[in-house]
């Protein structure tokens, strides 16, 4: 994803499990057409190392998707979730499951 960067922001992501001590070093950044999710020793097999994303969320035609690259050699997202159905006006009164 080589798009020009509006903004990125940096956090360290600690393990879920209070017995597992360890961390991860990631970068969100947006551009005019996406979020990327930059992960340390992470990436997509078109970027330089230290420079792919293996998370993209866009919105196309109006609809809010997560591209996903969970095998570094596939050059297409292995996995592209749309969001549509966790839109708030899909959701439905607690009494009418």
């Amino acid at each position: 994803m080589t798009e020009p960067m509006i903004q990125s922001v940096s956090l360290t992501l600690m393990d879920a499990d209070p017995d597992h001590d360890a961390s991860l070093p990631i970068r969100f950044a947006g551009s005019p057409h996406g979020v990327s999710l930059f992960a340390l020793g992470y990436g997509d097999r078109t970027s330089a190392e230290g420079h792919g994303t293996p998370l993209f969320l866009e919105l196309l035609r109006g609809e809010l998707r997560l591209l996903v690259w969970s095998d570094i050699n596939a050059e297409e997202p292995t996995h592209i979730i749309t969001l549509g159905g966790a839109r708030e006006d899909r959701r439905r009164p607690d009494d009418a499951e």
